[in-house]
């Protein structure tokens, strides 16, 4: 027997986020019947139903079809699986949330049948037609029940995968025993009782020692449990092996390192070529200049275009040696200030004054924000767009450029559009890449740089750039910069 059933919430309530410690988690007697629970069960309870005590799992599910049949049919499951074959998707009756349920056999120290545990959790995946297995939830989970002194009391097939133990070998045993001797020392295992006691539950996540002495990296969550007159009568624990995403973490950290020091050698090294290569190419400027005017009367008009192709040829060079340099010193170190954008942005137009009278371009720009951070960067990024709007002009049309800033929860929204010449979907990443140029040096001149400082000025604010556009029909770059 292998079916699927779709169990929706009866009764709405408000939804907590996605995480480790959203669990609620109900401990069922041998007979599927609900002894003790935590967590938020309320959201959970059918109408007109006030206590969860002495209810049928199948009942909290709202399963179509609770009769005693279907419900001895998955206790029997339960006992000879240690879990239910079944699939429970279980959804809030609006829509807006869902949750995979997980059923799992729990044992006392004579490895007999003492109960159940039963856990809900939020599911990551919102899709109505993904149905998960309910064992995908609960392998990966030790859950287990602690009595008011925080001996164990009962034990899964999780709580066995995880920490190596039978349950003959560890009910009735102290629960401080999966805890490193320092935290044993510090007194960590009780004071996560008394937090849950006094505050309802306790969360921490840190190294966990399973039966044969090996450590792993463990997300805990204990949580009292009461009787019907408040009580605590006890605890539920429910660990979960992190180790191989901490694993992945500092796999992943070392790589970010490494990138990082590989990134800086090669800054570095440019940094260095680039202001070395500064001087021959001043030189030849130089050295073109001297010759033009000792050989004047001798040099032909095809002698001076040549000379004249030299001197262009190295002034480019070392324009755009100029920008590279100023690229890699963009680094944020100092501290950041209140800047008036509005401001800045008026020096920028200040200084593009020639270009925007020239083109009869119209600059229209909305109330700016002040926001934190450098100055000198924040008016090379608004000078670059905006000089970019003017340059890749459409022939004939003036340039119309529109700057706006819209606020949100974390951040401010930017915007620069035109009515220019626009940039292929192809292309809306490429123009980030340093020396990445569309366009030949003829026909719009340039360095291939700016763009690529744009997106090293925005990352310096905690933000990103990206752009949308179609080739005529001009483009918007979008920009966020943090508040």
């Amino acid at each position: 027997m292998h079916f699927e059933e779709s169990y929706t919430v009866k009764k709405d309530g408000p939804l907590r986020s996605t995480k480790n410690s959203d669990y609620t988690l109900l401990f069922l007697d041998s007979s599927g019947f609900i002894t003790s629970y935590n967590g938020d069960i309320e959201k959970f309870l059918p109408n007109g139903v006030d206590t969860v005590f002495g209810l049928s799992f199948l009942e909290l599910l709202g399963a179509k079809d609770t009769s005693a049949e279907v419900h001895d049919q998955v206790i029997r499951e339960l006992i000879v699986n240690g879990r239910s074959r079944r699939r429970i998707h279980l959804k809030s009756a609006n829509g807006s949330s869902s949750y995979s349920v997980g059923i799992a056999t729990l044992r006392d120290g004579g490895d007999h049948i003492c109960g159940f545990a039963m856990l809900i959790v939020p599911s990551l995946k919102m899709d109505d037609t993904v149905v998960v297995d309910m064992i995908s939830e609960i392998k990966d989970y030790a859950i287990f029940r602690l009595n008011a002194d925080g001996n164990v009391e009962n034990w899964n097939r999780g709580a066995e995968r995880i920490k190596g133990y039978f349950a003959d070998e560890i009910v009735g045993k102290n629960f401080s025993l999966f805890y490193t001797e320092e935290d044993r020392s510090a007194g960590m295992p009780m004071a996560l009782l008394e937090r849950a006691k006094s505050k309802g539950s306790a969360n921490t996540t840190g190294w966990r020692v399973r039966k044969d002495g090996g450590r792993f990296w463990g997300n805990v969550t204990i949580t009292a449990i009461h009787d019907q007159e408040g009580t605590v009568i006890g605890f539920s624990k429910v660990t979960r092996d992190l180790t191989e995403e901490r694993s992945a973490e500092i796999a992943l950290r070392e790589v970010h390192r490494q990138l990082l020091t590989k990134t800086r050698d090669v800054e570095q090294f440019t940094f260095a070529a680039s202001h070395d290569l500064l001087s021959p190419a001043h030189s030849i400027v130089s050295v073109v200049g001297l010759l033009q005017e000792t050989l004047d009367e001798k040099l032909g008009d095809e002698d001076r275009y040549f000379f004249q192709a030299i001197e262009d040829s190295a002034g480019r060079i070392i324009q755009m040696l100029k920008t590279l340099l100023d690229h890699l010193k963009l680094e944020g170190n100092s501290a950041k200030e209140i800047c008036d954008l509005r401001e800045i942005v008026d020096y920028v137009k200040m200084d593009l004054r020639v270009q925007i009278l020239d083109t009869k371009a119209v600059v229209s720009c909305s109330d700016l924000p002040e926001i934190k951070g450098h100055a000198t960067f924040l008016y090379q990024l608004f000078q670059n767009l905006l000089g970019n709007a003017l340059k890749f002009r459409c022939n004939g049309r003036p340039p119309d450029i529109q700057i706006e800033a819209t606020e949100q929860e974390e951040h401010w929204l930017f915007s620069i559009k035109d009515n220019g010449i626009g940039i292929g979907d192809a292309e809306h990443e490429q123009i980030f890449t340093l020396f990445k140029r569309l366009h030949s040096e003829a026909v719009y001149p340039g360095s291939g740089i700016g763009l690529a400082t744009c997106r090293k000025i925005v990352a310096l604010h905690g933000g990103d750039i990206w752009v949308e556009s179609k080739p005529l029909q001009g483009s918007t770059f979008f920009f966020t910069l943090s508040k």
